[in-house]
């Protein structure tokens, strides 16, 4: 396990990494519009979060193992509101 203060940079920094995308998750649930969205982004920011979260259990490293989960349960969050939020064609 690194250093007390090293894991508490990485808890904090990971704090704010991670809810970086509420907001944007907020946004959708209040305006019930996605379109500005990209998926593929989102796509991307879980599999990365995903992939980081595994990194730190191979590592042991408690803040990336946390912070990537929490990433990645939002990115998961904004896809799925952009995926089920998608206009209805006109007939």
């Amino acid at each position: 396990m690194q250093s007390d203060s090293v894991e508490v940079l990485g808890l904090i920094a990971g704090f704010i990494g991670a809810f970086a995308f509420a907001p944007q998750a907020f946004k959708i649930i209040r305006d019930r519009d996605a379109n500005g969205v990209s998926s593929l982004t989102y796509a991307m920011v879980l599999s990365g979060a995903v992939l980081w979260a595994a990194y730190g259990m191979c590592r042991g490293a408690p803040s990336i193992i946390l912070w990537n989960v929490v990433a990645a349960s939002l990115a998961a969050l904004v896809l799925i509101l952009k995926l089920s939020r998608r206009p209805k064609p006109s007939a």
